[in-house]
């Protein structure tokens, strides 16, 4: 009888250590999925910072194009996730050269507004799919080197006038939509292209004839307000905090 009671005591203390042991390695698993979880979930910091450059598309049509010339310089500034300030400021001299006038066009200007990246980078990167709208504001001057007066009358020469007639302080408003791409080079620098469609919203006009051309916008049609662009940025990026 003692010795059935030690066996089935040893039997319930065995039961009892396996029950423990069972336990701590159902604890033991428990933790580790809790530590794998975290280190699956913990992301790692992203980099915010402003990205600045020149857009070559000006510099290359400034080289190829004797009647243009134009510099532009572009930013944007990561705010929130795949939310980015934009913004463009530039200059331009435009010679506008038809069948009935000379005229040249000079003038800065001034676009901003906001991205959206739908690009999912991998970590550390900064690449860039983007959509985005911009505000764009110009002021500029028109030179009228030379104009030929419209007649019917075809027995005379074409009256060609040489005088220079002047108009300052033209100006032109419009909105803008980009779609766009930029990629990292090496280290922090991207090179990137973007296509633009805009509609001119409001502009003040030479007297006795429309604006030829509108810095930053592109050329004036009196029959359509739609203008189209595209740009080609070299941009470095000046990281300031990581989130």
């Amino acid at each position: 009888m003692t010795v059935s009671i030690r066996f089935l005591l040893y039997i319930n203390i065995v039961l009892f250590a396996l029950s423990a042991s069972a336990q701590d390695i159902d604890t033991l698993a428990t933790q580790k999925e809790q530590v794998t979880d975290t280190v699956l979930v913990e992301k790692v910091p992203e980099r915010y910072g402003l990205r600045v450059g020149i857009d070559l598309s000006t510099i290359i049509r400034s080289a190829l194009d004797d009647n243009y010339k134009g510099l532009s310089i572009v930013g944007d500034f990561r705010i929130k996730d795949n939310y980015y300030l934009a913004a463009e400021i530039g200059t331009e001299t435009k010679d506008a050269i038809e069948n009935s006038f000379d005229a040249t066009i000079n003038g800065s200007y001034i676009k901003a507004g906001f991205n959206y990246n739908a690009y999912e980078n991998w970590t550390g990167m900064s690449n860039l799919i983007y959509a985005g709208v911009r505000v764009g504001y110009a002021t500029f001057n028109t030179d009228l080197n030379s104009y030929t007066i419209y007649t019917t009358n075809t027995y005379f020469e074409p009256d060609v006038r040489d005088e220079l007639l002047s108009f300052d302080g033209l100006s032109g408003a419009w909105l803008e939509a980009q779609l766009g791409v930029q990629a990292r080079l090496f280290n922090n620098f991207y090179l990137g292209v973007n296509l633009q469609l805009k509609s001119i919203v409001s502009q003040k006009e030479p007297e006795g004839f429309g604006n030829l051309y509108i810095p930053g916008f592109n050329k004036v049609t009196t029959d359509n307000k739609f203008g189209a662009g595209y740009g080609y940025t070299l941009t470095y990026l000046i990281p300031i905090y990581k989130k």
